[in-house]
């Protein structure tokens, strides 16, 4: 059954409040949430279905950038990347908590990042010492068709790992280069490595089995699909022949939520235990998502 599929009874937790899960449990739909009042106690049972299902979809509704940042700031401490800051090709004009992503053009100037290009599997900034917890992103403007975004459940997968896998995995540490973005460009601030050897190349480590702080569950922590990345402590060729094996699963359409963009609709993941990517889309055409983040802890793993 396809994750995008809604199931066909609701499941109420509140009020007014209503979770309608996809078929396969990872992803769900919120039905009666009010952004005009942002009830503290609706958002916490917002947040409850977040943490259950891993991402979350508003739609059919209407709001505001204000309203996003408010109830962005609800959830957590705000992140503000680098190419959101004043005067970077992502910054929105009014609200610096918000990160422009898209390929529109502003007197000839770049008015958003990333492009119209396709984007691979990742977590958000897994480089970082403390990456993201939650992430919020609005669609504000949609290109004809392209431009899909697909979640990857990472506690699913973890649980399908064989156990032998998963034996030699627990306790270790992924390391990631901070050195190349995810389309491959030297980051601001780095030099290119003058080795071939990604061991010796400026990096973040983090566990690749990760506690997740509020649920308590285990799941795969991974960062982005890379030659780059390493299995601390595996001899090279092993580490990749393991980490291919795992994006086999990421691939797999059973452990995936896919979202085909409506005009409005805002998705909400857990940047702890998910990944995601999306499709390209022609470039002749604009598509502009509003983004919000907020800090997560630093990645552990409780033996």
């Amino acid at each position: 059954m396809s994750a995008t599929a809604v199931a066909s009874r609701p499941r109420p937790i509140g009020s007014r409040l209503e979770v309608v899960p996809s078929s396969n449990g990872f992803g769900a739909d919120i039905v009666g949430f009010d952004f005009e009042q942002l009830d503290e106690r609706q958002v916490a049972e917002m947040r409850a279905a977040w943490l259950d299902h891993g991402v979350v979809r508003f739609r059919g509704y209407r709001f505001s950038d204000e309203q996003q940042v408010r109830l962005t700031g609800m959830l957590g401490d705000f992140v503000k990347h680098p190419r959101q800051l004043k005067g970077e090709e992502g910054a929105h004009p009014d609200h610096e908590e918000i990160l422009v992503i898209g390929n529109a053009k502003v007197d000839g100037k770049s008015s958003g990042t990333m492009g119209n290009s396709e984007a691979q599997w990742h977590t958000d900034t897994w480089f970082y010492e403390r990456p993201p917890a939650a992430a919020l992103l609005h669609a504000i403007e949609l290109p004809p068709e392209g431009g899909d975004t697909y979640f990857a459940d990472m506690y699913g997968i973890y649980e399908q790992l064989p156990s032998a896998l998963r034996k030699i995995l627990e306790g270790r540490l992924i390391q990631s280069t901070t050195i190349f973005d995810g389309a491959g460009r030297v980051r601001t601030g780095q030099t290119a490595p003058d080795t071939d050897d990604i061991r010796l190349w400026a990096h973040m480590r983090h566990p690749i089995v990760r506690t997740h702080a509020e649920s308590g569950r285990n799941c795969l922590y991974v960062g982005i699909d890379s030659h780059s990345s390493w299995i601390v402590g595996l001899p090279l060729d092993e580490s990749a022949a393991i980490l291919s094996e795992i994006f086999d699963f990421v691939r797999m359409p059973d452990f995936q939520f896919k979202q085909v963009w409506e005009d409005g609709d805002m998705i909400m993941w857990d940047n702890r235990c998910t990944m995601h990517r999306r499709d390209g889309w022609d470039g002749q055409y604009t598509r502009v998502m509003h983004r919000t983040t907020t800090l997560g802890e630093r990645p552990f793993y409780r033996y």
